[in-house]
């Protein structure tokens, strides 16, 4: 982990680290200092995966800024804590740091306190949340076809596919599923509804409509809370009147 979840987690910047510093002027500037940011806010973390996150600090007559992050909660968690990388710019302090699944989800706190060259201190906080997002399994629609690709205007489309998942990068049969139908005539940036089937023994679905013009259909599965979303390709089907 990148963090201590409760108590300080701090970075001084100091030394070679002082860049873009002015020289003392007849008139001390008062020292303050206000975080700007914190982005990205909300802070999602998705499995496996960290976070980056960066908080912009302002300051005036600082010559040194802590940052604590801490959750607004009563629970303690043993973590591993880095200290977050710290980069300046006259009165700009840039944080950055990152999360993860172990740490606490719901709100924060980030406390910046500055100090001057006399040891004054100025405190400003914001608050931020962190929330846990479990990522969602791949899915595709395999070979997706409407058929006959030309046909008689009033007579049926055929539809047919097989909607899969990704596991442990094998793809295998969703059963159960609703796949949507939809289509989209020439020359239109609209695609609309025409029908649904559910995917049965090997993830396979099958569906009909009838053909009233020309265009494109599309198979698509919305996904649920564990299953990500996917389109298929789009298959032509050209519709043609009836010739006496």
């Amino acid at each position: 982990m990148k963090r201590i979840a409760v108590g300080l987690l701090s970075t001084v910047v100091g030394g070679t680290l002082l860049m873009g510093a002015t020289p003392a002027s007849a008139e001390q500037a008062a020292l303050s200092v206000r975080i700007d940011s914190v982005n990205p806010n909300p802070v999602v973390v998705h499995d496996d995966h960290d976070t980056r996150v960066t908080i912009r600090v302002r300051t005036t007559d600082a010559t040194r800024v802590e940052l604590r992050l801490k959750p607004v909660s009563d629970q303690f968690r043993t973590q591993d804590a880095q200290e977050p990388r710290a980069f300046r710019d006259g009165d700009l302090w840039r944080f950055t740091t990152s999360f993860d699944e172990s740490d606490f989800e719901g709100r924060w706190v980030a406390i910046a306190d500055a100090y001057d060259k006399d040891g004054k201190k100025e405190t400003h906080q914001v608050g931020f949340s962190v929330e846990h997002e479990e990522s969602k399994a791949e899915t595709r629609i395999y070979r997706f076809s409407a058929d006959p690709g030309s046909v008689r205007k009033g007579r049926s489309v055929y539809f047919t596919g097989r909607l899969q998942v990704n596991d442990d990068d094998r793809w295998k049969s969703l059963r159960g599923e609703e796949v949507e139908i939809y289509f989209r005539k020439r020359g239109s940036n609209t695609w609309k509804y025409v029908t649904s089937a559910d995917t049965g023994w090997k993830g396979t679905f099958r569906a009909k409509a009838r053909a009233s013009r020309s265009g494109e259909y599309r198979a698509v599965f919305d996904g649920t809370d564990e299953l990500a979303e996917s389109v298929s390709r789009s298959d032509w089907v050209r519709v043609y009147s009836r010739r006496w």
